[in-house]
């Protein structure tokens, strides 16, 4: 039978678990529809144990490739090579589906023929178990549509998206390796080709949320800051040509842009106060003002601490790292 969904699950140091996560998938009802692709990254623990044993029990359904360590992009880009899926989607080998989702979202999947299918999630908080579904389309009136359609404010990110597999494969879709926080490649490097997009209004995805090894907590932010800067620059360059006010997906971009930005100033503003932090953080606001120069005067207009931090000439740094710092949830 057609495989109607392929996964592709990141997996580096995951053995804590990956049993949670693999089994998710076991919804008997679709699993000859659903393609598991786990992805072990050089795991120095058990992951690869944990999934072979998912593998030798459902041959038909899990599929491990086993790779040296090459990064998050490296999963995904090695995910796309083998998948048989008619749609593509990720699932971090420390995160789950809802059951329940995941076996509705396949029955959406098999009558659709939408390039991009947008899903809802739930962020599930390690700290005291609360959770809180996420629904990135909710303002959105049709079921089905061109991307023109779409509101002003919508925002998607990795944990809502599926892509048609061919868009990725057959556009050399390639994510940054050896780097982090390339979900938001993912994010936006396939909308080029992106025409046309279904909302399931199914929650799909849990995020686990206080892990400290992730990449958006403190520790992982301060270990890896620089790397968001440096796809920033990479997004920045491959839409170049993007700016505010042309079409519908132009703007779109252009406000993922201005967002993640806004973000990446942030992070300066949350990891630990020193001279060369801030001396980056000045060098990245310099970088903008020149290289992107549209994307500078918005965040100027839009965004109080970024504001601040220019007007005063960075004498607010101490204060607004002691103040972003207290406000900081992930």
């Amino acid at each position: 039978m057609e495989k109607i969904l392929s996964v592709s699950i990141a997996c580096y140091n995951v053995e804590k678990y990956l049993d949670q996560t693999l089994e998710s998938c076991l919804v008997p009802e679709i699993m000859d529809k659903l393609e598991v692709i786990i992805v072990n990254d050089g795991s120095r623990d058990g992951t690869v144990e944990v999934a072979k044993k998912y593998v030798a029990k459902w041959p038909d359904t899990f599929v491990l490739v086993d790779k040296e360590n090459g990064g998050y992009g490296s999963t995904v880009n090695a995910a796309v090579k083998v998948a048989t899926g008619r749609y593509f989607r990720l699932l971090d080998g420390d995160d789950w589906f809802d059951k329940d989702g995941l076996r509705e979202f396949i029955g959406i999947l098999e009558g659709a023929k939408e390039d991009m299918i947008v899903a809802r999630f739930r962020r599930v908080f390690e700290s005291d178990g609360h959770t809180e579904d996420r629904d990135e389309s909710e303002n959105i009136s049709f079921v089905t549509g061109t991307f023109d359609r779409l509101p002003d404010d919508a925002w998607f990110t990795m944990h809502a998206v599926t892509y048609r597999t061919s868009i990725l494969r057959d556009n050399n879709v390639t994510i940054t390796e050896h780097c982090f926080y390339t979900d938001q490649e993912y994010d936006l490097l396939p909308l080029r080709w992106v025409n046309t997009v279904r909302i399931a209004p199914v929650t799909v995805y849990c995020y686990r949320i206080g892990r400290g090894e992730q990449s958006v907590s403190i520790e992982g932010l301060e270990k890896h800051y620089n790397e968001q800067t440096i796809v920033l620059k990479k997004l920045y360059g491959v839409y170049a040509d993007v700016h505010r006010k042309q079409t519908k997906k132009d703007n779109y971009i252009y406000k993922y842009f201005v967002k993640r930005t806004r973000f990446q100033i942030r992070t300066y503003l949350i990891i630990s106060k020193s001279k060369q932090h801030k001396r980056e953080l000045i060098e990245f606001i310099g970088y903008l003002k020149t290289n992107q120069p549209e994307i500078y005067s918005d965040l100027m207009k839009r965004s109080r601490f970024v504001k601040l931090l220019i007007l005063s000439r960075y004498s607010a740094y101490g204060f607004l790292h002691s103040f972003m710092l207290k406000k900081y949830r992930y």
